[in-house]
């Protein structure tokens, strides 16, 4: 729905701008029939999680939405790296107006096991066909095993990393925050299992942006307090570091300014 939504909002800007350059007197060509509009989407004969996009309505200016963004190319390549249904929605311009063609839908079965090849890929979940289980760097007892607490403050052009005995005022209550886990095993998954606030528990995906150190979760969230007052924890977060057992999300609480969360893995928690 909401890249219907988006198809649909983006098309009118370019229909009112399209209008508003037109001297009055321009007159609107008849609409291209809707069985002029030809393109082709095919399936990578290498890679079945690689789609080639093809144009061929002639003379008009194609626009694609797609399950990883949008493009204007007449020809275009994408990859959908993980297993699911989805539709991709092709429309053109032409001087009688903007037609869409029937959505094309298809599924995807597989991995794209080169697209998670990555090391921060690997450092997250333990590799393809793997899971790995992390926890907030904080216990029962109040101390955090790797980080001087379980929560740093940040924003433009600085950082404070205290001591958890340092941030009474913060509300973070010492205790056992749970687990939570993402694998590769079949998809992207993800589970929260958050011991001090039941409520935020919950089973979905996640998306890691490793060209903009990014990842976002849906369905679930990163286990954390409720005192730090995050915006959103469904929306794109950066993380600061991560190794394989070390890791730091920035989680935004207003303009300029954010909470880093410090996790370690639970191996690391165990041995340490």
């Amino acid at each position: 729905m909401n890249k219907i939504f988006k198809l649909f909002s983006i098309l009118s800007l370019v229909t009112i701008v399209f209008f508003a350059c037109t001297p009055d007197e321009y007159q609107l060509k008849a609409p291209l029939d809707k069985s002029a509009v030809k393109f082709s989407v095919t399936v990578d004969a290498t890679n079945p999680n690689k789609f080639i996009l093809k144009s061929e309505t002639p003379n008009a200016q194609p626009f694609w939405v797609t399950p990883v963004g949008t493009s204007v190319k007449l020809n275009d390549t994408i990859v959908i790296p993980f297993p699911g249904k989805d539709t991709i929605m092709y429309s053109v311009e032409t001087p009688g107006g903007i037609v869409t063609a029937e959505p094309y839908a298809f599924e995807v079965t597989t991995i794209d096991a080169a697209y998670v090849s990555g090391q921060m890929w690997t450092d997250l979940t333990g590799g393809i066909g793997k899971s790995k289980t992390w926890v907030l760097d904080l216990d029962a007892n109040g101390v955090s095993k790797y980080f001087t607490s379980p929560i740093y403050f940040g924003g433009t052009g600085w950082e404070w990393d205290p001591s958890f005995a340092d941030i009474g005022w913060a509300g973070v209550s010492k205790g056992d925050y749970g687990t939570m886990t993402f694998d590769l095993i079949g998809n992207a998954n993800f589970k929260c299992d958050n011991k001090m606030f039941p409520d935020l528990s919950g089973t979905g995906k996640f998306m890691l942006f490793p060209n903009t150190n990014q990842i976002i979760t849906y369905g679930a969230q990163f286990i954390h307090d409720k005192a730090q007052g995050v915006l959103n924890w469904n929306a794109k977060m950066t993380i600061q570091s991560i190794t394989a057992d070390h890791m730091q999300v920035q989680a935004v609480t207003g303009a300029g300014a954010w909470t880093i969360y410090n996790y370690i893995s639970k191996d690391y928690y165990d041995s340490h």
